[in-house]
């Protein structure tokens, strides 16, 4: 099995973000895994790279998660090779309807008003990203699978569920390495559900190399252990900046300042917001934090 990877550049029409990583998967078959967000430069990048590593052949794509920025370039892939596109059921709404990709908003939104947000902003943030959705069409078809199989020739490509920044988050395995989206990422990742989270790295450390959707590529257990340090050093921030009681975005302004700043990029504007109610909600359920109307209030200073 031949494994080729780039970087799909993120559109400057999106304002400042991290490029995704997109892999070519040779055997029998040619499996795409990933793509990034769709624009008319991408597109072209897009043809050029799979020009030279597949001859612009691709059977399969197969995305491992239900954000835009990995499936955004998918419906113009499909309608120049055919292929056929796979996703987790339970991220497949996206795929139906590119307005669900909005939900990591929608999740939080109600939270990040009551904590002090804007309400301005944040409906500035959603038409912006339903805006850049609008533009895109969707795929005439699609597959969704609960476990999915493939034999790709001398390979099998099989899956593992990896729940925690999406729901139906997944790997694409091949023998003793893994292509698991953003479930885990060199330096810190966008949690959904942090219990969840902590749970797929746990089964991504029986992997020799993991490779990830954005930054260095791959990663290995080293860089999984450091990460899960990183997560318990942000809960150890949550519960020492709430130990006096915040409100949610005295919260995030604490561990995240330079969020707070002017940023032209709307989903930067988000991503924390819904970071910290993830750390919170997790604290919570362990019996660390308390809610009290807007206020969030921990009562043990460590883990």
């Amino acid at each position: 099995m031949q494994v080729s990877g780039f970087s799909v550049p993120f559109p400057s029409e999106w304002g400042r973000g991290e490029s995704t990583n997109a892999y070519i998967l040779k055997g029998k078959m040619t499996a795409l895994v990933d793509a990034g967000l769709d624009s008319p430069n991408n597109r072209e990048y897009i043809k050029g790279q799979l020009k030279k590593l597949s001859s612009w052949k691709v059977d399969l794509l197969l995305i491992t998660h239900g954000h835009i920025d990995h499936f955004g370039l998918a419906s113009y892939i499909q309608g120049e090779t055919g292929a056929e596109i796979y996703i987790h059921e339970d991220d497949s709404p996206a795929l139906k309807n590119y307005r669900k990709a909005l939900t990591w908003l929608d999740e939080v939104y109600a939270l990040a008003i009551e904590g002090g947000f804007s309400d301005i902003d944040l409906r500035e943030a959603r038409i912006r990203q339903s805006v850049a959705l609008d533009i895109m069409g969707v795929p005439k078809d699609f597959k969704t699978f609960r476990k999915l199989e493939l034999d790709m020739g001398d390979q099998k490509l099989s899956t593992i569920h990896l729940p925690g920044h999406t729901p139906g988050s997944v790997g694409y395995v091949l023998g003793e390495i893994v292509f698991s989206g953003d479930v885990a990422l060199d330096g810190s990742t966008v949690v959904g559900d942090l219990r969840g989270e902590l749970e797929s790295i746990q089964k991504l450390k029986t992997f020799r190399e993991v490779y990830t959707g954005h930054r260095r590529t791959p990663i290995n257990a080293m860089d999984l252990e450091a990460l899960e340090a990183h997560i318990a050093q942000r809960l150890e921030e949550v519960l020492r900046v709430t130990r006096e009681g915040k409100t949610l975005r005295e919260i995030v302004s604490a561990i995240y300042p330079a969020s707070m700043m002017l940023e032209e990029n709307f989903i930067r504007k988000i991503i924390p917001i819904r970071q910290v109610v993830s750390y919170l909600r997790y604290l919570e359920e362990e019996g660390y934090i308390v809610k009290n109307g807007a206020i969030w209030r921990s009562f043990k200073e460590h883990l």
